[in-house]
């Protein structure tokens, strides 16, 4: 398990509206920001290449149901090198990312999905 934080930013701009009834509204406009923690689980591997913990293949897909709202998924892969007892660096894909949040009458939906290199450093105590 791990908590992924997403830091979210959403701006919608409305030009001047003509409603049902014929009155008129002039223009609008309004952002947000959110840190939205989102709570993941799923299983992890890693596979030695050698006899030894040195250099490894490493992989997750993780996800989230988000109760009605939606749901999140990710997967990633990636190749890693130990550099001693405590440090490693991983260099690799996410595979794919995508968070999707159900629209309502009174509420905008999201539908995000991402891909890329991944690079970190992993510190083990």
């Amino acid at each position: 398990m791990q908590v992924d934080l997403f830091d979210t930013y959403a701006k919608i701009n409305a030009n001047a509206q003509v409603t049902g009834d014929g009155t008129h509204q002039a223009a609008v406009s309004g952002s947000k920001t959110l840190l939205a923690p989102i709570p993941v689980a799923g299983p992890e591997f890693r596979f030695y290449l050698t006899d030894s913990p040195r250099v490894f293949v490493e992989g997750n897909v993780y996800g989230m149901y988000l109760f009605g709202y939606g749901n999140f998924f990710s997967a990633a892969g990636d190749f890693g090198i130990t550099l001693s007892k405590h440090i490693t660096a991983n260099l690799g894909y996410q595979l794919g990312s995508r968070l999707n949040v159900n629209g309502t009458p009174d509420r905008v939906g999201l539908d995000l999905s991402q891909k890329g290199p991944v690079v970190g450093m992993q510190f083990s105590f």
